[in-house]
């Protein structure tokens, strides 16, 4: 039951933040591929095409979802950022699961 109503609330706020990176300014997109890339810049330029409109968002699902592998590389330090980020990470585990054991 807990599960399910992480999954309904949480699944609101990764939506609303997949809408604000695809559809917003560039400036959030730059600002998590410079916090979470190894190498932003070559990143940046080999990438460019994702990290315009929709592809933004992608990026932010990519970012996501392997976020516990590359926690390591964040150059924001934020307690707020590492929460959201596993809280994020957290959401598509609940979806994989529920997803496999629907």
């Amino acid at each position: 039951m807990f599960v399910g109503w992480y999954g309904l609330i949480w699944g609101l706020i990764y939506f609303y933040y997949l809408v604000v990176y695809s559809l917003g300014d560039k400036k959030n997109i730059n600002q998590l591929v410079d916090d979470l890339a190894k190498e932003p810049k070559i990143f940046k330029k080999k990438h460019y095409i994702s990290m315009v409109s929709i592809g933004a968002g992608g990026l932010f699902s990519y970012f996501c979802l392997i976020y516990p592998f590359i926690r390591h590389r964040r150059k924001n330090k934020k307690i707020t950022f590492d929460l959201f980020m596993w809280l994020n990470w957290i959401f598509f585990i609940v979806v994989i699961v529920a997803y496999i054991y629907a």
